[in-house]
C-alpha cells in the first residue's frame, strides 16, 4: 500500500493510495451519485460488469475514517447504482 495522509488543522489522516483516490473522486462530484462501474473502472481499472467487493470494503474503511475525522461530509450508498458524496450543509 501507498499510503497518503492528509492534514487536518490538529491531526494527519491516513488514507491508503485506493481511499484517497475513492475520496478525491466522490469529492469532486458532490452531490451527484456515482455508478459502481464508474468507480471501478475509474479507480481501479476494472472491466464494466465486473463484479467485486473491492469497492465496498474501501467505503466501509473510508466512511470510518470521515466520521472519526470530521471531513465535512458523508459517503452516502444509492440502491442498485453507486455512492455519494454529500456534504455536511448540503
Amino acid at each position: 500500500m501507498d499510503p497518503k495522509t492528509t492534514t487536518l488543522p490538529d491531526e494527519p489522516v491516513h488514507l491508503t493510495r485506493k481511499e484517497s483516490e475513492l475520496l478525491t473522486v466522490l469529492r469532486q462530484h458532490a452531490g451527484n451519485c456515482l455508478s459502481r462501474d464508474y468507480l471501478l473502472q475509474t479507480i481501479w481499472g476494472y472491466s464494466n460488469g465486473v463484479r467485486t467487493r473491492t469497492l465496498d470494503v474501501h467505503v466501509q474503511r473510508l466512511r470510518r475514517k470521515v466520521k472519526l475525522f470530521h471531513l465535512g461530509g458523508e459517503i452516502q450508498t444509492v440502491l442498485r447504482h453507486g455512492y455519494c458524496w454529500v456534504p455536511q450543509n448540503a
